[in-house]
């Protein structure tokens, strides 16, 4: 039986608890989401020699002024950027739970990314040695599929939302939004954005019995109203109150 209450008990920092000169997805702020309670949502990316980075934008542009799609990089070529002006840079997964070592639960997003197979064979590598709570969610319910066969035990969750800014063929967005995906990625849970929440999104969860986490939560007060409904929020921006 796969203990889910971690993922509902506990607010979870969205890319760590950053703020200005923090930056998000930095050991920086992964400390400050240990330090404070938190758990921890971070992003995953392979770079072309088989390296797991932590790290959001499939581009390096924006946090780090080097434009370049970041699984076209190997490691040596990133590990000296800066992110966003500050000491800090792009962390290995491997450091991240290392440093982690159980402090906190682990909300692991696998970027969509080509090749399935490889670099989730490198992450359960990892994870298969961890002893921390950790879930693996995707907005990719290939990538899920792949750990619903190769590990089931991993708890694993599907992203959804508006999809706004990703550029998909209707059917593809629609069967995304609508949860339809679901059928592919047996999820454990639902992580679902919460300004496109509907009856529909609660209906899929209540039937399936996949517990509600909503993102991003910006503000103390809907934080409260998402815990009033019995979800847990994926937050950042302020200080959540627990």
């Amino acid at each position: 039986m796969k203990d889910l209450n971690w993922l509902l008990d506990t607010p979870i920092a969205h890319r760590g608890y950053h703020s200005p000169g923090i930056p998000e997805n930095s050991m920086a702020a992964f400390r400050e989401a240990v330090r404070n309670g938190y758990s921890i949502e971070l992003d995953i990316h392979k770079t072309k020699d088989d390296m797991l980075v932590v790290f959001h934008d499939d581009n390096l542009v924006r946090q780090t002024s080097y434009d370049k799609i970041i699984e076209d990089c190997a490691y040596p070529e990133i590990q000296t950027l800066v992110l966003d002006n500050t000491h800090e840079r792009i962390p290995l997964f491997s450091e991240v739970l290392d440093y982690v070592h159980g402090q906190a639960g682990l909300l692991i997003e696998i970027k969509t990314h080509r090749g399935i197979g490889r670099a989730e064979e490198l992450v359960c590598r990892m994870l298969d040695r961890y002893a921390g709570k950790f879930a693996i969610v995707s907005f990719d319910p290939r990538i899920l599929r792949w750990f619903f066969k190769n590990r089931p035990e991993y708890i694993r969750g599907q992203i959804s939302g508006g999809l706004k800014g990703k550029k998909l063929p209707f059917f593809r967005r629609f069967f995304m939004r609508y949860l339809v995906v679901n059928l592919i990625s047996r999820p454990d849970f639902i992580c679902f954005e919460y300004t496109y929440l509907n009856a529909w999104t609660e209906l899929v969860a209540r039937i399936s019995r996949a517990p509600l986490l909503v993102w991003p939560i910006r503000d103390q007060d809907t934080a409260g109203k998402v815990r009033e409904h019995g979800w847990n929020s994926i937050f950042e921006g302020f200080h959540y109150r627990k």
